[in-house]
């Protein structure tokens, strides 16, 4: 994760600094998305047929490529980068889960950990998120806008170094490394996602909180960056979830829909009331829903999606995400009018969560 933020909040500057206009950056964005949501599912059923240690290798490579790429002030050579972005994306929210919950279950550790895992994760994000943004804005004064990118490859190095020698592979199933195409895994996702209210449930909160999140990221991002206080609201969501799902052992569903509650009415307030005190207040609220929102999110997702199709389902969900921020990227709205419509998906979501499993940290 290191790499990924080092380099993330830079993309916007090192555009501009190539010169390019505002119409090319928003292509430039939208390849990424796009790429995203139509090779997300292709990689993630092949994660599951082929290993997911290989392609949370591969999403070492794939990464680093595309941070290389930004050193070529070509629009078209940056384009193929946003496409292998775009890919590692997917594989970065979808793999590393993937084999985290496989290898937990196959060591024989307790399910409830698995909650205490998501929650040290988000958590431990958040630290490397200050981290990242401290040496990111060091490197930027001392080499330049393109650094940041050139040190991400050396952590995706790294990280190559650590999986390769010293994770087991697995894998969805072994029928699926045997037999499965996958087309044929799609097809099985498609069918599990249909025929499980449960799975059908998790993904559609999923893509829902992230649709706004990623369009709440992409246009109003900045403003939370200048007063830095992101990193730490989601650390301190990440400890009230630590709270309500350990010692109150209050239902993951209770907890899901209290998040799209609140993170619904965050974006609303301040519509109503736009001054700079209740954007900075709500917004940061919002970010700390986001930090319930992934260990909740995830434990449900490791309760209820099958393990042969962990990686397949994970991307499958993350397609109707990516096709609304290209909505919404594509369209000419207002930045409030934007903002209106992902507080609507959070209460769709806060309403689609009643049909949420209710279960007590695994």
């Amino acid at each position: 994760m290191i790499g990924d933020w080092l380099q993330g909040p830079y993309v916007y500057a090192v555009y501009k600094s190539y010169g390019f206009d505002l119409n090319q950056q928003a292509i430039l964005f939208v390849t990424g998305f796009l790429s995203s949501g139509i090779f997300g599912t292709i990689v993630g059923s092949a994660a599951d047929k082929y290993g997911r240690k290989k392609f949370c290798l591969l999403f070492a490579l794939l990464y680093s490529a595309s941070c290389f790429i930004v050193l070529s002030k070509d629009f078209y050579i940056l384009l193929m980068g946003r496409i292998l972005s775009g890919i590692s994306t997917s594989l970065l929210f979808s793999v590393f889960e993937s084999w985290m919950v496989s290898e937990h279950f196959s060591r024989g550790f307790s399910p409830s950990l698995l909650s205490e895992t998501f929650s040290q994760a988000i958590y431990g994000n958040g630290l490397v998120a200050i981290f990242s943004g401290l040496l990111a804005n060091w490197l930027v004064k001392q080499f330049g806008v393109t650094s940041p990118f050139l040190a991400a490859i050396g952590f995706f190095a790294l990280a190559s170094l650590v999986i390769t020698f010293t994770w087991k592979e697995n894998y969805g199933s072994k029928s699926d490394k045997d037999d499965a195409t996958e087309a044929s895994s799609l097809s099985r996702a498609l069918k599990v996602i249909s025929n499980d209210s449960r799975v059908l449930a998790v993904g559609a909160v999923q893509s829902l909180f992230e649709a706004s999140m990623y369009t709440f990221v992409f246009f109003w991002g900045p403003f939370l960056e200048i007063h830095h206080k992101s990193e730490e609201a989601i650390m301190i969501g990440s400890l009230i979830y630590k709270n309500l799902s350990g010692p109150r052992n209050v239902p993951l569903s209770d907890i899901a829909q209290i998040t799209f509650l609140v993170a619904g009415v965050s974006l609303l307030i301040p519509l109503l009331y736009p001054n700079e005190t209740t954007l900075f207040c709500f917004f940061t609220l919002f970010e700390m829903t986001c930090g319930l929102y992934f260990p909740t999110v995830g434990t449900l997702r490791a309760k209820v999606v099958p393990e042969n199709l962990r990686a397949t389902i994970s991307n499958l969900f993350r397609v109707p995400l990516n096709m609304f921020v290209v909505a919404l990227l594509v369209t000419d709205l207002k930045i409030s009018t934007r903002c209106l419509l992902c507080s609507v998906l959070l209460i769709i979501a806060f309403v689609w969560s009643f049909a949420l499993p209710e279960v007590n940290n695994l």
